[in-house]
């Protein structure tokens, strides 16, 4: 069986998306959503700020994250920001599926995230398939708003999917779970490859199984090659 070539790197690994957003000042630790096991995530975006819980149930979150149009690549704009007269000094960004709860333990991450300048820093998450991050800041200081880039998987069809953000005001003052509004649809527009199907649906166990059958086809198949095969690959598009 052969596939086209895909535009992302199949990783087969623990899949793993998210971490604990510790107290950091100058942002979330490199290895906040690296973590060996799974059960081990804290998929609600928390900071390690010990004895503190998110203000969500005490007073509504002043900040709003704006998605720009997209462009050319599929690449967009997203920017938070605070309302009038608010601020902001620490924050974590990630894109997933639209209208998912934060706490699923199968929530996946989507994208890669650029900085426009020196106020924020991409971090990477391990991930099934492709390229999976999120994007926090640099310092401590007081931010009124931010901006950054965000690129979907080249030639995969995402879906609707949302930015969703923990924003911190101060140690004890912190807000999980703010959202921007529904980006529907999001990179490629058709059917779903193999692969792709793995990056939106990443813990699936049936399509785990899947690629990694497709590996095996595929590296039996460049084996071949010395006697006249053809080595498939595998597709981010059907």
């Amino acid at each position: 069986m052969a596939f086209e070539k895909m535009d992302f790197v199949c990783v087969i690994a623990v899949i793993c998306l998210f971490g604990v957003v510790d107290g950091f000042s100058f942002g979330a630790p490199e290895d906040f959503c690296q973590y060996e096991n799974l059960q081990d995530r804290n998929v609600r975006m928390v900071p390690g700020h010990r004895g503190v819980d998110p203000m969500n149930t005490r007073s509504p979150a002043g900040y709003r994250i704006v998605v720009g149009p997209e462009e050319a690549n599929g690449a967009r704009k997203v920017t938070l920001r605070a309302d009038p007269g608010d601020y902001f000094r620490g924050f974590f960004i990630q894109a997933t599926r639209a209208n998912y709860a934060l706490d699923r333990g199968d929530r996946p991450a989507y994208g890669t995230f650029r900085p426009a300048d020196t106020n924020s820093q991409p971090r990477r998450c391990r991930s099934a398939v492709g390229k999976v991050g999120g994007i926090t800041h640099t310092g401590n200081n007081n931010k009124t708003e931010i901006s950054f880039d965000w690129e979907p998987p080249r030639g995969c069809n995402l879906g609707d999917i949302q930015f969703v953000a923990t924003v911190v005001r101060a140690y004890s003052e912190y807000w999980v779970d703010v959202r921007s509004d529904v980006i529907a649809p999001s990179g490629f527009v058709g059917d779903r490859g193999l692969l792709c199907q793995l990056y939106v649906n990443p813990y699936s166990k049936i399509l785990q199984r899947r690629v990694l059958s497709a590996l095996r086809n595929i590296q039996t198949m460049q084996q071949s090659r010395r006697t006249g095969g053809t080595a498939g690959t595998l597709s981010t598009q059907g």
